[in-house]
C-alpha cells in the first residue's frame, strides 16, 4: 500500500482531525468571548480609570488557552489543550524557548549597480567593510599654533 492509503485508513487520523475541527470550533468561541473582554475592559477604564485584574486574569488565561489550541491544529503540537491539560493560570505567561542549537545567520551581500564589464566572482563573506572614520572638525587657523589651544573651550 502507498502512504495515501495507510494515512487514510489510520485511526489516528481521523482522530486527530475530529480533535482539529472540535478544538477550530473552540477557537471562534475563545474569539468571541475575548472581544466580550476588550468591550467590557474599555468600560472599566472609562469608569474606573483602570483594567478589572479579574477580567484581565481571565483574558490571560484565555489567551494562553488560544495560544494552546493554535499549536495543536496547525501541528506545532501533538499535545491537546484543554480539557486534556489544566486551564492556564491567570497569571500565566509565555515563555519562549532558547534555541536548540546554535543560531547562524547567513550573510547577505550589498546590492550593487549593474555592471556593463563581466562580472567578477568575489566572496561576500571575504569582504569586510571598514566603518567611516570620525567627522573631525579642524581648529580655526588663528588657533591651531598657539600653545594649549586644545584644552581651551571653543568659543
Amino acid at each position: 500500500m502507498n502512504r495515501f492509503t495507510d494515512n487514510l485508513t489510520d485511526p489516528d487520523f481521523w482522530l486527530r482531525l475530529v480533535y482539529t475541527l472540535l478544538f477550530a470550533l473552540a477557537w471562534q468561541v475563545v474569539e468571541l468571548l475575548l472581544a466580550v473582554i476588550l468591550v467590557l475592559q474599555i468600560g472599566f477604564r472609562l469608569f474606573s480609570g483602570r483594567a478589572n485584574p479579574e477580567l484581565a486574569g481571565f483574558g490571560n488565561s484565555l489567551s494562553q488557552y488560544a495560544w494552546q489550541m493554535g499549536r495543536y491544529v496547525t501541528g506545532a503540537s501533538e499535545v491537546k489543550p484543554w480539557p486534556f491539560l489544566e486551564w492556564p493560570a491567570a497569571d500565566a505567561e509565555w515563555q519562549p524557548r532558547p534555541p536548540a542549537g546554535p543560531v547562524t545567520v547567513e550573510p547577505v551581500a550589498p546590492a550593487t549597480a549593474p555592471q556593463t564589464a563581466a562580472p567578477t566572482q568575489a566572496d561576500p563573506v571575504a569582504e569586510v567593510v571598514q566603518p567611516e572614520p570620525p567627522l573631525v572638525h579642524p581648529l580655526p587657523e588663528d588657533e591651531q599654533d598657539e600653545p594649549g589651544a586644545e584644552d581651551r573651550p571653543a568659543s
